[in-house]
């Protein structure tokens, strides 16, 4: 598998809290934490019904121009 290297800019409180879990030895580095989280995204995907298992919480205020999942309807 081809590696693409790329950039992103992260909130300074999580970045903090990656680099705590890299000192903690959960991940190996950065990059390790990045695609282990975006891994478990995609494989909360449900295939069949094209729908995603959403994982993470909802932001009460989302920054300008980001996308968030919809809270479930409760029925």
């Amino acid at each position: 598998m081809t590696k693409v290297k790329t950039s992103i800019a992260l909130d300074d409180d999580l970045l903090k809290w990656v680099d705590s879990q890299i000192e903690k030895k959960r991940f190996a580095n950065r990059t390790h934490a990045i695609e282990y989280a975006l891994q478990q995204l995609k494989d909360g995907e449900d295939v069949e019904s094209g729908k995603q298992k959403v994982h993470f919480r909802y932001a009460e205020q989302p920054y300008e121009g980001s996308v968030v999942a919809e809270k479930p309807s409760k029925k």
